[in-house]
């Protein structure tokens, strides 16, 4: 039986933004071994949990256009002008599109592909500016989302850095959850400074209600919201870490309530979400730059408080988000953003885990075959017969054209599209060449009997089941499957302990 009843229906999304989970990182020893956490208890505000960005902005986007509608500064057919590092704009891009507002998304060139696809389906216009500019340069995207609203009729440019809608929400809600959640009982607060807005509002609540409560300021390493101070251009470091972060001080902060800064890197913020990925936390690279701190807090703290001590975090947003670069090993690798252990465990799946093994070492048994002209009765029933799932298919000269799917055929028999008696070259998947008939054209990736088992493996996170040929691609050989991999360490393992 479930400990508490379900929440009851919503008459819209809109109603079930807020009210995120407060969790203990219970794991959170696993996390960094070499940390005592002796009497600390971490916790964490899930505000990736928020249903329309995965965000703690759709807070923000919520309250800024009721704002904005009660003043009767929009209405429909307004186009809003958004400068935002992403997430704010993907938030208020889902609600205006529901209430009939045009919006124009101004992102920085670092905003990950995978916010531009979801703005893109959105029916949001993107304009890309540059990364590093500052606030009230020329072509940053808050001057020129100034410029456009002054050429476009029926706009406005939706600031975050001066909406007193924004410190509002978190002043009156977002505090007075945390509040009733810890029940008044807090000695840390944690959290990542972007607007400055989130912190302020926090802060001045909670700061008033819970005596001895310190504050503590999270930016990425070559953020300047503490500093404020003018840089050289050719000196200024990109950021990779997103949704936190500024260039200089935002006027909605009020660095009064904060009790300490801290600036984390690049690296350390990446290696820290992926490990709270890896214990259920799917957060953000902002959340691992702000439990980065938390722990850092800990371990720099006076060795003389022997008390027990509880830190919240909040988390800002979600690792989906960042599906191209925090999820991507990749791109982890290639912008030296993993740290030691990261690389170890990719060093070991690509070379000790298989050990120089190749195709070849798995011992496939011959291939089966069957050819274009052959029916698709013939071909269920080979399948069928051998409990196959697909098939090679290949020409007259014996070179590997395609494959054949069983579920595919049977699909294409039960909607009533094919025949028992139609050849399969009509339903297979092509490889390369022109698309014949219903016939799918597939991208052929070249596997052979020396390609090695980690290029195998890859190969198996995008396809069940790889055809092996000869380099030139002239003899089918046979047919590998994940099942095989697995098969072949299994058995590796076991002789190894036998």
């Amino acid at each position: 039986m479930p400990n508490s009843l379900p929440p009851p229906i919503s008459d819209d999304i809109i109603s079930t933004i807020g009210n995120t989970p407060i969790v203990r990182i219970n794991s959170i020893s696993t996390l960094v071994p070499s940390f005592d956490l002796t009497n600390v208890e971490i916790l964490a505000k899930l505000e990736y949990l928020n249903p329309l960005s995965g965000s703690i902005k759709d807070r923000v986007a919520k309250r800024i256009l009721e704002d904005a509608e009660k003043e009767n500064k929009i209405k429909t057919g307004t186009t809003l002008l958004i400068p935002t590092s992403g997430n704010l704009g993907v938030s208020i891009a889902m609600l205006a599109h529901k209430k009939g507002y045009k919006t124009i998304v101004l992102v920085p060139e670092r905003t990950t592909i995978d916010r531009i696809h979801v703005l893109k389906a959105l029916g949001a216009e993107i304009i890309r500016t540059q990364n590093e500019v500052h606030h009230d340069a020329p072509e940053s995207n808050f001057s020129l989302a100034k410029k456009l609203s002054s050429e476009i009729t029926n706009s406005i440019v939706v600031d975050e850095l001066n909406s007193q809608s924004n410190y509002n929400v978190h002043f009156e809600e977002t505090a007075e959850e945390i509040y009733t959640q810890v029940e008044g009982k807090l000695d840390v607060l944690v959290v990542g400074v972007e607007s400055g807005a989130t912190i302020t509002g926090l802060a001045r609540n909670l700061k008033s209600r819970i005596p001895g409560l310190k504050v503590i300021a999270v930016e990425p390493q070559h953020s300047r919201i503490q500093d404020n101070m003018p840089i050289n251009p050719s000196s200024i470091k990109e950021r990779k870490v997103e949704d936190i972060g500024n260039n200089f001080t935002p006027p909605m902060l009020d660095r009064s309530l904060i009790d300490h800064w801290i600036k984390v890197d690049d690296q350390e913020s990446f290696a820290m979400s992926r490990k709270l990925i890896k214990n259920g936390l799917l957060a953000g690279p902002s959340s691992g730059t702000v439990v980065s701190a938390a722990l850092s807090y800990v371990k720099h703290r006076s060795t003389a408080h022997e008390d027990s001590i509880r830190i919240l975090c909040v988390l800002n947003d979600t690792a989906r988000n960042y599906g191209t670069t925090l999820l991507s090993d990749e791109w982890l690798l290639d912008n030296d953003l993993m740290d030691s252990e990261m690389v170890r465990k990719l060093e070991y799946q690509k070379i000790e885990k298989y050990r120089a093994a190749s195709v070849e070492d798995l011992q496939l048994p011959a291939a089966v075959t069957i050819s274009p002209n052959a029916t698709i009765s013939h071909a269920i029933e080979l399948m069928l017969d051998r409990e196959y799932s697909q098939l090679p298919v290949i020409d007259s000269h014996k070179k590997l054209i395609g494959y054949v799917s069983l579920t595919s055929l049977q699909t294409h028999l039960e909607v009533g599209g094919a025949t028992l008696k139609e050849p399969i070259s009509e339903w297979m998947f092509s490889f390369g060449g022109n698309k014949n008939g219903n016939s799918k054209r597939k991208r052929y990736q070249l596997i052979t009997p020396d390609t090695p088992l980690s290029e195998l493996a890859k190969f198996f996170e995008k396809h069940s089941f790889a055809v092996v040929t000869d380099s030139e691609r002239k003899w089918c050989l046979g047919v590998a499957t994940k099942y095989d991999l697995i098969n072949f360490l299994n058995h590796r393992n076991s002789s190894a302990f036998s």
